[in-house]
């Protein structure tokens, strides 16, 4: 990961490339967020979506803040990964920051081990 932030050029840009991660990428669940991936190589393009069944924009806005972060901050290793795509849940703006961290870094785990 990089030190500051989830560059430009590792986001996912087009609605093909979204939709085909999303509908038939495995998925792994959490109390927080769904995590859908397409194995592959690496570094993965990444995207992160809130709906409005979280709230209002304030809170979509904070739980795709929390989601950017905790990628950010992870040191699993990602690199058998192509696309990633994080979906939050209602749970996740109320949630603790450390509960959320330890359910990505478990997803991730799990993701990448898929993928090696």
């Amino acid at each position: 990961m990089s030190p500051q932030s989830v560059k430009r050029d590792r986001t996912i840009k087009d609605r093909a490339t979204l939709e085909r991660t999303l509908k038939t990428g495995a998925v792994v669940r959490s109390l927080y967020f769904r995590m859908c991936y397409i194995a592959g190589s690496g570094p993965p393009k990444i995207a992160f979506l809130a709906g409005r069944r979280v709230g209002g924009a304030v809170r979509r806005n904070r739980a795709k803040r929390v989601l950017r972060e905790v990628y950010r901050t992870s040191d699993v290793d990602v690199s058998g990964i192509e696309t990633l795509v994080f979906v939050a849940t209602g749970r996740i703006v109320d949630a603790n920051h450390t509960a959320v961290r330890q359910a990505a870094i478990d997803a991730l785990t799990r993701a990448s081990g898929d993928g090696n």
